[in-house]
């Protein structure tokens, strides 16, 4: 019997840096992750606030 992974959402409110993006990895790992781009034009925030309830774990970046 395997064990469901931990899943993580990954929000951003501004395109990741280089630092933002080596940590998102480091979280990530053994991890069923999804992303989130807020700076994105029209996000479906629908779509975020399931996501959100769907996660088990929520990690915003400003």
């Amino acid at each position: 019997m395997s064990e469901e992974k931990m899943k993580i959402l990954q929000v951003y409110r501004s395109e990741p840096t280089e630092d933002v993006k080596k940590l998102v990895e480091i979280l990530n790992r053994d991890r069923d992750a999804s992303e989130f781009k807020l700076y994105t034009s029209n996000p479906n925030y629908d779509m975020l606030v399931q996501m959100i309830f769907e996660a088990d774990q929520t990690v915003s970046w400003w």
